[in-house]
């Protein structure tokens, strides 16, 4: 069951220009209505509503003036909302307007940056075409993400929309209205999940509202975060700055900052709860593996999962997922300055409060340099891992081998040693050399035969100036 529907399709008449005949103002009003409806529909357009709530003070009259293009009247807004007296509406009354009657309606929002697969399907179109960076998308326009993918959306206002990976939304309305300030914003989450930071409203009749199949979300300039995950009819909702009401099943729940809530569809919101803290980010550890970077941080007590997001010095996304352990494997980036964000996710799917840190990548070449010839047993050297600390060597365990010879030298022939170490263990840590080019391998050392040794692959490493 959708809750919480705003858009809505309305047979439109079209009632400009028309003249009532003299004795018809001898019929009653109701019946006046109902001819005038009667009399249109051959010429019946298709329009969506813009929904407007009366304040105190107000009535149909200053509705048009404020928000109707010169060619509408009162009357006519008095008619499509089947009003019988103006002057009595109550406070609080919904008016629908439609949304081809009102003026400067259409803002549109632009495509900041697109990352992987995402792509936008336009209103009354078929087909789907690649989202691009400075794609205006308007009302009624429709946009995709595939796994692993992510967009980024700017409103006029400044505020920003990301688009998580498997998402997909459909924007029922984006308007602005010259003049007055005002902004409606309705955003329908069929799946997946967008991240929000909404500018502070300047105005009362402002609004910007999140639709799902289970709730509704409304803010009033926040930063929070809405899912809806088809898999088992949840949305969640989590706020890390601000405050935002989610309703379902006719009751409402205020969400403040570090709380979240979820709702299961059919069912009210439920109660908020603490997000988890952010991890801690001043112990982020940084390694290199092969062909890529390894990204360790302490792990959260109540965390069952982790997001993460890795950005360049531009905040464009270059990374993104969800690693089920305090760690991450992430592709090799070139050198630079980094931003990673991190949060835990807890037992009900909640994600907590976000942590950020920057770095600066430097890489150090690792070339691998093939044996001469295979020898009939040996270790295996695995790629040199780099830590802020040293360099961390391991290699494999030979069967016959009672120890190993590690090895560090100036030259591939192993001949120039500037180190080398007698290990009983498959590895160590060793502190960092001054620059320069160095190359290292291990032997693993026969039982009781001095003269049988087995050398492993070898590598050569690039220090640069630290």
């Amino acid at each position: 069951m959708v809750v919480g529907l705003v858009i809505r399709k309305k047979a439109v008449p079209n009632l400009i220009g028309m003249v009532l005949p003299f004795d018809m103002f001898f019929i009653s009003r109701a019946s006046i209505l109902l001819l005038l409806l009667l009399s249109t529909l051959s010429t019946t357009v298709w329009s969506e509503d813009w929904i407007y709530k009366l304040h105190e003070g107000e009535n149909l009259t200053l509705v048009k003036e404020r928000f109707l293009k010169p060619e509408f009247t009162a009357w006519q807004l008095q008619v499509y909302n089947s009003i019988e007296k103006d002057r009595e509406i109550p406070v609080g009354t919904e008016i629908r307007v439609p949304i081809d009657w009102m003026r400067d309606q259409l803002a549109g929002v632009e495509v900041s940056y697109v990352y992987g697969g995402v792509f936008i399907l336009r209103r009354g179109d078929e087909a789907e075409n690649e989202a691009l960076k400075g794609d205006i998308l308007k009302a009624g326009d429709r946009i995709k993400t595939a796994e692993r993918s992510a967009a980024s959306l700017r409103f006029a206002d400044q505020s920003v929309l990301l688009i998580g990976e498997s998402s997909e939304v459909v924007f029922d309305a984006l308007s602005s209205y010259q003049g007055i300030g005002m902004l409606d914003t309705r955003i329908r989450l069929q799946r997946g999940r967008v991240e929000n930071r909404i500018t502070p409203f300047s105005r009362p009749e402002s609004r910007y509202e999140i639709h799902t199949p289970a709730a509704v979300t409304v803010v009033r300039g926040t930063d929070f975060r809405v899912s809806s995950d088809l898999a088992d009819d949840v949305t969640r909702s989590e706020v890390t700055e601000g405050e935002v009401r989610v309703t379902a099943q006719g009751r409402s729940v205020f969400v403040t900052q570090g709380e979240g809530t979820r709702v299961v569809s059919g069912e009210a919101p439920a109660e908020p709860r603490r997000l988890l803290p952010a991890p801690d980010m001043t112990e982020l550890d940084l390694t290199r593996v092969d062909g890529g970077l390894l990204l360790e941080w302490p792990g959260l007590s109540d965390a069952v999962s982790y997001r993460y997001q890795l950005k360049d010095r531009d905040q464009v996304l270059v990374a993104i997922g969800i690693s089920q352990a305090p760690y991450v494997e992430l592709p090799l980036q070139p050198a630079g300055e980094y931003h990673l964000l991190l949060r835990g996710i807890d037992e009900l799917g909640l994600e907590g409060m976000e942590g950020e840190t920057l770095f600066h990548l430097h890489l150090q070449k690792v070339v691998e340099i093939k044996p001469s010839s295979a020898p009939v047993a040996t270790t295996q050297l695995m790629p040199p891992k780099f830590s802020p600390h040293g360099i961390w060597f391991q290699w494999s365990a030979v069967a016959d081998a009672w120890g190993y010879r590690f090895l560090f030298a100036r030259d591939p022939g192993l001949s120039d040693l500037l180190f080398e170490r007698l290990s009983f263990d498959t590895g160590f840590e060793m502190g960092y050399p001054g620059p320069g080019r160095y190359f290292v391998a291990v032997e693993a050392l026969a039982e009781n035969d001095a003269e049988k040794k087995w050398l492993s692959n070898s590598y050569v490493i690039d220090i640069p100036v630290r």
